[in-house]
């Protein structure tokens, strides 16, 4: 008994995958090693059938806003930007000028808008595929200045699903280290090795040192659960981080 309680004291309950190995135990350790593995398979797939919930209900929210941003907000902007340019085709002088200005932060707000907007509901995902979607992203993290190298393979047919966590996996390994490691150099691979889909992102940033986990990494944890996969984070030797994604 005092081996089997050390064995369940060891295991980790949300570590999926996870159970307790009882070679050689008489029969009834055994059987009450196979109950506890039942239960938790049950809390695994408890786990994992409301990370889904979770994670589809946010997906929808995201949908709904970037539709709003799109439809209300971005033809608003485009309203005010044809009326100013009516305007200033009628008015010149320092107040033509002032006209100006005005179009151009409203030209520079509705593209702001409309980025916003594909970054919470990538339609390049449904409408060009997992490939074209991950360089586009790369392109838009390269307009902030930095260099970014991309090696895109083909790995397959992939779930839908499975696609979302990709690039939602990727989109934040980015955003980490573009918004809090200051990084200059960016590494996306996406690659199949074997029977394995591999998604890394490395960064030459601060790095990780150490510290505590934010939403962005648990969130990532979560969408790789979801899809049977596994997450990893490192400090890299030459100073920043990687971020490996690995989907059976």
């Amino acid at each position: 008994m005092e081996r089997l309680a050390a064995v369940m004291r060891a295991v980790d309950p949300l570590a999926p995958g996870s159970r307790a190995r009882l070679p050689d135990s008489p029969p009834e350790i055994a059987e009450l090693g196979a109950s506890f593995d039942q239960m938790l398979a049950r809390l695994e797939q408890e786990r994992r059938d409301s990370a889904q919930r979770a994670l589809s209900a946010q997906e929808e929210e995201r949908l709904r806003i970037a539709r709003e941003l799109h439809d209300e907000v971005g033809q608003a902007l485009t309203a005010v930007l044809l009326q100013l340019d009516r305007a200033q085709a009628n008015v010149g002088g320092e107040p033509g000028e002032r006209i100006r200005e005005a179009r151009e932060t409203a030209r520079t707000t509705l593209e702001e808008v409309r980025a916003i907007a594909r970054n919470l509901r990538p339609e390049a995902l449904d409408d060009i595929g997992l490939a074209a979607a991950l360089r586009q992203l790369c392109i838009e993290a390269e307009r902030t200045g930095v260099l970014v190298d991309r090696n895109i393979s083909a790995v397959g047919t992939l779930s839908s699903e499975t696609e979302l966590v990709v690039y939602r996996v990727a989109q934040e390994a980015m955003t980490n280290a573009l918004r809090h490691a200051g990084a200059e150099q960016i590494r996306l691979r996406l690659c199949r090795d074997a029977d394995v889909t591999i998604l890394r992102v490395q960064d030459d940033g601060c790095g990780i040192r150490g510290g505590a986990e934010g939403a962005g990494i648990r969130g990532m944890r979560e969408r790789a659960v979801l899809v049977g996969g596994r997450l990893e984070l490192a400090d890299e030797p030459a100073g920043g981080t990687s971020v490996t994604l690995r989907l059976p």
